[in-house]
């Protein structure tokens, strides 16, 4: 086509009458608020997960279980920050992916006797399979209606599991205690799966593919035109975030050893991942990190005796957050940091509470009053 420019990944633009221009590369340094460099991320983020490793043998069994569920909030949360924040795709079904998780996890191991790593792989491959084949319809829709359908989705998946005498309809599974993880065993796999959902998140964030991928979230039509495959970029996140959501339904029902459908399907799941990943920060690594310590563990931990309380502040605190800190607390308090160690520019009016000296008179200066 006349005048079309494509533009191959190594960022060189050939037009059509043979002329070739130096187009922006793919591996751009972002600098909004909230994104730290590529190796300071992941230097980060082997630092966390091994001090997390380290003290994980020495807590008690009460904060051992919250961190643990902690540590799967974090992996949902990033889950749908994958698809929502860098795909533009906002998702009310990923509780549907987290409760196939579940699922296939405690059928595998009722009536194969397989280990439980062997049912978390399966249940990523079923769940990531399932997204497949629900991309062709859903992806079809846009905005509001695509989260509409991703719900009535879930919703489908949760009635045909309700009904499934196989998997034990309205009443659940109940797992053998012998044939679950060991809590401390449990608490190094969510470890590993959330370091996996951070480091997931990051790779979009700073690979080819996410940059294609926000591409295609902030103008559609453009980035079709440069020859980006607006298709093939959603349907791959909307694969990787339902693997994670379906890694964390196994390691839940691992965790719980007793479920049912109206638990593993709640509309909770996505609820909680949608308000940790807002709060925190969307479209960032660590935003939906400070989301998820925030709301679990600083709110629904701390006011478990408090139910209605504990709803009423997540609900002030989300109005709160769009209202005054539309990008969310982790880009705003990076973007404090950063105004507070910029050095102030040359001829800056100074601090408030401070007073500007005097500059001493110049030689031939008139007094004031006189000239």
């Amino acid at each position: 086509m006349r005048g079309s420019t494509v533009l191959p990944p190594e960022g060189r633009a050939e037009t059509a009458g043979g002329t070739v221009a130096r187009s922006a590369p793919w591996r751009t340094r972002l600098r909004s608020p909230g994104v730290l460099p590529f190796r300071y991320a992941a230097a980060l983020l082997t630092v966390v997960t091994a001090l997390v490793l380290a003290v994980a043998g020495g807590i008690d069994p009460f904060q051992r279980d919250i961190l643990t569920s902690l540590l799967l909030y974090v992996a949902i949360a990033q889950s749908w920050n994958i698809l929502a924040g860098f795909g533009g795709q906002v998702s009310l079904g990923i509780n549907g992916f987290v409760g196939t998780g579940a699922y296939v996890s405690g059928l595998l191991l009722l009536h194969t006797g397989v280990g439980y790593l062997i049912t978390v792989i399966a249940s990523a491959a079923v769940a990531a399979a399932l997204a497949g084949v629900l991309a062709f319809p859903l992806l079809r829709l846009r905005g509001d209606y695509f989260a509409i359908g991703s719900l009535a989705a879930a919703l489908a998946l949760q009635a045909a599991v309700l009904n499934w005498s196989f998997a034990g309809g309205s009443t659940g599974l109940n797992l053998p205690i012998a044939a679950t993880p060991t809590p401390e065993v449990l608490l190094v796999l969510a470890i590993v799966v959330a370091a996996l959902a951070v480091l997931a998140a990051l790779v979009v964030q700073r690979s080819p593919f996410g940059l294609r991928l926000m591409a295609v979230r902030d103008n559609e039509p453009a980035a079709i035109g440069l020859g980006v495959s607006s298709f093939g970029h959603k349907a791959a996140a909307l694969v990787l975030s339902s693997a994670l959501s379906g890694v964390v339904g196994a390691l839940v029902a691992l965790q719980q050893a007793s479920f049912e459908p109206g638990g593993a399907f709640s509309i909770s799941w996505t609820l909680n991942a949608l308000l940790m990943t807002v709060v925190g920060g969307i479209a960032t690594v660590l935003g939906p990190v400070v989301g998820a310590v925030i709301i679990y563990y600083g709110v629904t931990n701390q006011l478990a005796g408090y139910h209605t309380a504990g709803l009423v502040i997540e609900g002030v605190l989300l109005i709160a957050v769009v209202r005054l800190a539309p990008q969310g607390l982790w880009p705003l308090a990076c973007s404090l940091l950063r105004r507070a160690a910029r050095p102030p520019a040359p001829g800056a009016p100074p601090a408030s509470g401070t007073a500007a000296l005097p500059e001493p008179p110049q030689a031939g200066d008139v007094p004031p009053g006189r000239g």
